[in-house]
């Protein structure tokens, strides 16, 4: 009986790294079919083409080219069409990846591996091997079951559920690995009154991930981190909206994308103080407050 692994790349301008991560994901086990997608979205550099030229050498590898520069979007794309196809459709896991990580060897195998071992889990993630903040990263992760969208992995019945209720994440949120675990953990269900108590989502000791850090020497990753750090702050007021529209309300009721959350959903409160990062985070707030104020297209 063969196996069949269902792999999504998630990849926006990712040249100099897709052939890499692309390298680190085979894996050569009898039994096994391995289908690899990568989601190349909004990219206006070399990505598709060096996909394409790979493609040549392994019939299992395929790019598909998608306008919106979103990772959201490119999700629900995969989940509702990409794999909904006869060939991906009975793939007992199904594996997220981005474009610019690489695997570490026996992570599949460790993932796949996890959802045997734990029958009640729906998703399994992996843990990041580098980076200066790992050891506090992993540590979050494990201590909040929270998936790191470097790599992760969703049992196939699971990804079914979604696909059948119609479940997508909205487009334009930031860091789709926070409702992807929320989804996971709460087994589709509304938020409140969730204890968590069954084991949902598990992190096999063997799944890793690594990735360049950034370096202070380099003028680019400044802008890089800068870029970052906007991001994070958008995207913890985005989370903290999103979870109050979960509380009682199943993942389906979602809005399709960001700005009718904003125009929909009351924006958290200025005044809470998070670190060093608090200005962002008013800034942030204050921009969904200019978007919410603006008229609502007819």
């Amino acid at each position: 009986m063969t196996t069949t692994w269902s792999i999504a790349v998630f990849a926006h301008n990712e040249a100099t790294n897709i052939a890499a991560t692309l390298g680190s994901i085979c894996v050569v086990e009898d039994g096994i079919t391995i289908r690899v997608v990568v989601l190349a979205n909004g990219c206006s550099d070399r990505t598709a083409s060096i996909v394409r030229e790979l493609a040549t050498l392994n019939n299992n590898l395929q790019v598909i080219e998608i306008p919106l520069a979103d990772k959201a979007n490119a999700w629900n794309l995969y989940i509702h069409e990409i794999s909904a196809n006869s060939s991906l459709s009975v793939a007992e896991m199904h594996v997220f990846i981005d474009g610019d990580v690489q695997v570490e060897s026996g992570s599949l195998k460790a993932l796949a591996a996890a959802f045997e071992q734990a029958p009640t889990a729906n998703a399994a993630g992996a843990l990041p091997v580098t980076g200066r903040d790992r050891e506090a990263w992993r540590r979050r992760m494990l201590a909040n079951g929270t998936l790191a969208g470097g790599l992760y992995a969703l049992r196939g019945s699971f990804v079914e559920r979604i696909r059948r209720r119609g479940i997508r994440i909205p487009q334009g949120l930031i860091g789709e690995d926070w409702l992807v675990s929320l989804f996971a953990k709460s087994d589709l269900q509304p938020l409140a009154g969730n204890g968590y108590a069954v084991l949902r989502i598990a992190f096999p000791s063997g799944a890793g991930f690594s990735f360049r850090s950034l370096d202070p020497r380099r003028l680019k990753d400044w802008h890089t981190y800068l870029r970052r750090l906007w991001r994070y702050a958008l995207r913890g007021v985005q989370f903290e909206m999103l979870f109050g529209w979960l509380m009682h309300q199943p993942p389906e009721a979602l809005p399709p994308n960001m700005e009718q959350v904003y125009r929909q959903a009351l924006p958290p409160s200025r005044l809470k103080w998070i670190g060093p990062t608090s200005p962002l985070r008013f800034l942030a707030i204050q921009r969904i407050r200019l978007l919410r104020a603006r008229k609502s297209p007819n």
